[in-house]
């Protein structure tokens, strides 16, 4: 009997295991989460909602896409809906958004933790990995003797939620390439001085540029704080800005009344209308000059991490045997809407369908 072993609790290594059960019922499969709890990071998905698919275009969404996009049209979203829905878990749309129809991301953990439990799949809470050497893994509570190891430890964001990067000193140890780890779908810090119209939320065209050059540009909702911006078009242009060769001489140009003509007062916010006018800044192109990002403990998901060029076409280590991975603990990441979990979602499955 092959005994499998998933370090990382969070979406991507539960679904791992849950699938791996439904693919090999004989298999002994064991998740090490050094929380006290399962799932703990995906009660803040989507401000609880849970936006866990996207049926919309993947393309220019993720970060090395050319590696990406094969795996997530393999098990696509209309595979995470049908799936899902087997397991009782019911979706909505909105636009291309897909959430669960009670718009809870508690319904997704406890349908998810209930085929944990159908299926009998070993949990250890409150375990620290510590190194893996051969074919055991290295744990507070004892050695652990494994025929597979899978790691979906996630990066470093949010790390009160689990994800404190602590993988990566282990990997060094065993030799992996590290790409830069970056917050990313985060605030940013701006040199210009926002403190007067902290907590203002406004709609704005959003445009991203560096050396005067054009990156990207879209539209959402700003919110201003005291030392910058957020807002989900500020986490989308920060996958953007994570993707550039370095981090000078970027500025965030914000049309804040697109298409109109009339007068701030009309418009907008007053204490917005006054920060332009007394500043002498123009409505349709008022400009921010990027400083730094928020910390990871402010970010969704992290940029940077294990370097694809470690890993064959099926997640499995280039370097080490029976060794695989999973989730953002990979240099993969994407812009808001659900395409983080889906990348999730299916690099576990790529991953269970192919441990024979």
């Amino acid at each position: 009997m092959k005994k499998v072993a998933v370090v990382g609790g969070g979406i991507s290594g539960i679904f791992f295991a849950i699938r791996m059960k439904q693919y090999h019922p004989d298999f002994e499969v064991h998740i090490f989460e050094h929380n006290d709890k399962l799932l703990k990071k995906i009660y803040a998905t989507g401000n609880g909602k849970c936006n866990f698919a996207n049926t919309g275009s993947l393309k220019g969404k993720y970060k090395n896409e050319d590696f990406v996009l094969p795996i997530v049209e393999e098990f696509n979203a209309q595979d995470i809906i049908d799936y899902f829905y087997s397991i009782g878990i019911v979706s909505k749309k909105v636009d291309d958004l897909v959430y669960p129809y009670s718009e809870s991301a508690d319904t997704v953990a406890r349908k998810l933790l209930e085929q944990v439990d159908k299926l009998g799949v070993n949990v250890h809470l409150s375990t620290e990995v510590s190194n893996y050497q051969g074919n055991t893994l290295i744990t507070n509570k004892g050695d652990f003797h494994f025929d597979e190891l899978v790691i979906s430890t996630g990066g470093c964001s949010s790390s009160k939620l689990g994800s404190d990067g602590s993988i990566y000193s282990i990997l060094e140890k065993h030799n992996y390439k590290l790409a830069p780890l970056h917050p990313s779908l985060c605030p940013i810090k701006v040199k210009e001085n926002t403190k007067m119209i902290e907590g203002i939320r406004s709609k704005v065209s959003a445009s991203l540029y560096q050396n005067s050059k054009s990156i990207h540009q879209e539209d959402g909702e700003v919110l201003f704080k005291k030392d910058g911006l957020s807002g989900i078009v500020i986490f989308n242009l920060t996958h953007y800005i994570n993707g550039l060769k370095s981090l000078d001489n970027i500025k965030i140009h914000l049309d804040f009344a697109k298409g109109q003509n009339e007068e701030y007062d009309s418009l907008l916010h007053s204490d917005l209308a006054a920060y332009l006018r007394n500043n002498h800044l123009n409505i349709h192109n008022t400009v921010f000059t990027f400083k730094d990002f928020y910390g990871f403990e402010f970010s969704q998901v992290s940029s940077g991490g294990l370097s694809l060029d470690e890993l064959n076409n099926n997640l499995s280590s280039k370097k080490e045997r029976n060794i695989y991975f999973i989730g953002e603990v990979i240099d993969v990441d994407a812009v808001c809407g659900g395409y983080n979990i889906m990348w999730a979602l299916a690099s576990a499955e790529k991953v269970a369908k192919n441990i024979k």
